[in-house]
This record gives C-alpha cells, structure tokens and sequence, in this order.
C-alpha cells in the first residue's frame, strides 16, 4: 500500500519529561528552518513538523535517509544548539495506516493532554501553512492534512468532546456568563495583574464585556496590562476568530453558542474593545457600586476583597453583583457571599465545574474514537484506490467500453464482412491510444516519487472517471 512510506515520529506529554519537550520545541522560526533543510537535502519526499507546547512531531514521507530518528535529531539538536538525547525511547514512531490514525486522534484533541481542546487544530492548520510555504508538502500530505481538518471539524460539531471549560480562567468566565446571563455591556473589575487575570480578561472582552477595570496593588503593572490586553496576544489580528487557536498552554477549551452569539454580534466592524482603565486597589470601593462582576486573582497572602471595607457599597448599591475569587490564598472575604445582591465562587466551585466538563468530555471519547476509525478506514480506501495495477486495468477496460460503443455506433455502415476489420481497427485504435499512458504509469510506479504517481493516477481516475466504472463491478 502506498501508506507504507508515510511515518511520523515525535515525542509527547505521554513519552518524555517537559525537560526534554523544551528541548525539543521548535516554534515556528525553527520548524520552517528544519523544513527548508529537509527539503533542500531531499531527505524525506514530504515533511511537516507539527509542535505545541505539549508535542514534537514530524510526520514524513519516506525517501533517501536510513534513520530518519537519527537524522531528525541530529538536525534538530543542530538548529538549537544543544546535545541530543541519547535516549531513544523517548522517541515514537508510527508507519503506514498507525500514522494516519496517530494524526487524526491527534486533530480530534484524543490525544491532548487536555482532552477535547480546541486548540489543536488550529495548531495543525498552522503546522500545514509552514509545510506549504517551505514546499515540503505535497500530494500525499495535503491530502492527509485536509482530511485530519476534516475529522477534527466532525469531532467538534458531531460529540460533546470540547463542550465546557477544563482551565480555571475560562471555568470563570463561564460561571459568570451562568449568573449573569450574556456579558454583553457589563463593568468588570478585575483585581490583580497576573497570567490568570489576563486569560480571563481576553475571554471576557472577546465575549463583549462592555467596561474593564484593572486594580492591582502598582498601578504601572495595572496600567501594563490594561494597554496590553487591546494588542493583538502572539501577533493575531484583533479580534481573533477563536482564541483556541493560537499555540498558548494550558488548552484554553471550547466557546459555548454565547460565545459564538456575542462574537458574531460584534464582529459587524470588526469591533475594537473599549480601552479598560487601571486603578489602585484603594479605588475598588468607589469604583465597587458600578461593578457587574469581579474576578480576583492576585498573589496576596491574605485578604484583598474585605468585608468591613465593601459591604456597605455593595449593599447600598443594590445591584446584583457577581465576585469570582480564583485565587489560592482566598482575594475575597467569605462574609461578602451573605449579602443578597452578591453571589461568590471560589476556586471550589471552579474546580467542580471543570470537573464535570471534563467528565462530559471523557463520556464522549467513545463517539469521537469512532468518527477516527470511520475516516481512517475511508482514507485507507482512498490510498488504495490510486494504485497502479488496479488503475491500469480499470483504464484498459474503460477503453474496451469506448472501443465497444464504437462498434455498436458504427456497425451499421459496415457489411457483415467488414465488421471483423472495424473490431480490429478500434481495437488497434483504442491500444495505441493506451500504450503511452500505460506505459508513463508503470514507469511512474518503479522509479517516481510516491506523490508523484498517487497525483497522476488520481487525475487519470478522474479524467476517465474510474471510480464509477469500479463500483459498477
């Protein structure tokens, strides 16, 4: 089968220490460099590097190099300037049909470390753009990618495998869209300045929150992130179509319909969010009566939300108002949860939510498992179809069909005894016209590269719709 010479070989979260992983991770600038190296040393016929935070992966088309472990690592080890493991089992490789089955789990996020996240795909389309502008991507691997998109895309619209949020940030926007309903031209407070808040913030202003405060304990590292969250995160145009595409860790997780309904809402610009403002921590009373929702998540050892201070303007405000502490140690105090208008979620309450999405996925493995099975079987059937000894003899018998209705047509105009010499001319007529093409593809299949002959022969499959003719056997 043509598959025999598609490989991949990498290693994962599942395989080898984060020690190791960063050794290995190329980043974009890295992996063209590799790609463009391959190429030019004609070391494989096809190559795609496919690396994320979690994964190093190059899937290749077999050609001139004896190792291809060996040579991957050595040239890798080269572009990083570092020594290469020596340990080999660190590494796995999968050939033929396991590698189309490798990738396919991998589009479909059944093979991330959070299972169901979006961002994988994303990251596969990106690894195939780099693939196709270094020209180490042909038929074989264009085909292959366009149909891992294919299944990652049913996995995510036919299962509930990336229904939910399975990190803390986005578990928070999603509590806050339960209470609040849609966020749509709410005031958020955001208190504290770190990685948390900012996953948070970008979620909550991509979901159309209308008003965005920044309180942290230095005004300038507010002020940082409050100008840093209206530019673009990893070089992306604002707003992004999905923030589960880009290569940041830990997955970020799927959008709910919400998130769809209020980014398509907003899209009609496309809209720019308005410029959030930095405050003081000593500005959140007077600031507190306008607020919809706060998000705390600092790295204060003790209490930064206190009862004695909030209470009063929060109860004389008499809005609701929705506080979500995510962080360890508390932000909020306890006490502030007793007021009527107030509802507030801990990290508890964030933890069990997770959770629960993260088990809906996991009963959701199954389904998505067997939409992987579905399309590898399908592309095996593909693969198969362009081979050479059954194309050659479907496009023999599709001429003895042309040669055929010849006669019939014609026969007519010719007496009984001339009818042998009109089956010899179209005979003779029809054999030379195959001789030519019959022989280029035998040719092709001794000494072409692989994508080179499955091209020709899906072109004469379809030139002279072949596939009709072999179902009607």
């Amino acid at each position: 089968m043509p598959t025999r010479k598609l490989s991949v070989i990498g290693l994962n979260h599942q395989t080898a220490p984060v020690a190791v992983r960063e050794a290995f991770a190329l980043g974009p600038d890295l992996s063209r460099r590799l790609l463009k190296r391959i190429h030019g040393e004609d070391a494989f016929e096809e190559a795609l590097v496919l690396d994320t935070c979690n994964r190093t992966e190059i899937y290749f088309v077999a050609a001139d190099a004896e190792d291809p472990l060996a040579y991957l690592v050595e040239h890798i080890a080269c572009l990083k300037a570092a020594a290469p493991p020596a340990d080999r089992a660190l590494f796995y490789r999968h050939d033929g049909l396991t590698a189309v089955e490798h990738l396919f789990r991998v589009a479909a996020s059944l093979d991330s470390q959070i299972v169901g996240e979006h961002q994988i795909l994303g990251q596969v389309k990106a690894a195939y753009r780099l693939a196709v502008e270094a020209r180490s991507a042909r038929f074989l691997l264009n085909k292959l990618l366009h149909w891992a998109f294919r299944v990652g895309k049913r996995v995510q619209t036919e299962t509930d495998l990336g229904r939910g949020s399975a990190g803390i940030a986005q578990a928070a926007v999603e509590l806050a869209r339960r209470h609040l309903g849609r966020l749509e031209g709410k005031t958020v407070l955001l208190v504290g300045a770190g990685r948390n808040a900012e996953l948070a913030a970008r979620i909550l202003l991509r979901a159309g929150a209308g008003r965005l405060v920044v309180a942290n304990r230095t005004v300038e590292r507010a002020r940082q992130l409050a100008e840093g969250l209206m530019r673009p995160p990893k070089g992306k145009e604002w707003p992004p179509d999905d923030l589960h595409s880009g290569t940041d860790c830990p997955a970020l997780g799927r959008r709910t319909p919400e998130d769809v309904h209020a980014a398509d809402g907003a899209r009609a610009g496309p809209r720019e969010p308005s410029r959030p403002e930095a405050v003081g921590l000593e500005d959140i009373p007077r600031l507190i009566r306008r607020v919809d929702l706060v998000l705390a998540s600092t790295a204060s050892p003790g209490i930064i939300l206190d009862y004695e201070t909030l209470a009063e303007p929060i109860a004389a405000s008499g809005r609701p108002l929705v506080i979500l502490d995510i962080a360890l140690p508390r932000d909020a105090d306890p006490r502030l949860g007793r007021l009527p208008n107030v509802r507030l979620c801990n990290l508890d309450d964030l933890e069990r939510l997770v959770e629960e999405n993260l088990d809906r996925r996991r009963a959701e493995i199954p389904r998505a498992e067997a939409i992987v099975a579905d399309e590898v079987r399908a592309f095996d059937r593909w693969v198969g179809s362009l081979q050479v000894a059954p194309t050659i003899r479907l496009l023999q018998k599709r001429l003895e069909q042309i040669q055929q209705d010849l006669v019939r047509q014609y026969g007519s105009r010719f007496s009984d005894a001339e009818q042998p010499q009109l089956e010899q001319f179209t005979q003779s007529l029809c054999g030379r016209l195959l001789h030519d093409p019959l022989t280029f593809l035998r040719g092709l299949s001794e000494e072409a590269p692989l994508s080179e002959t499955l091209a020709t022969v899906e072109i004469l499959r379809r030139m002279f719709d072949l596939d009709a003719l072999e179902q009607d056997e």
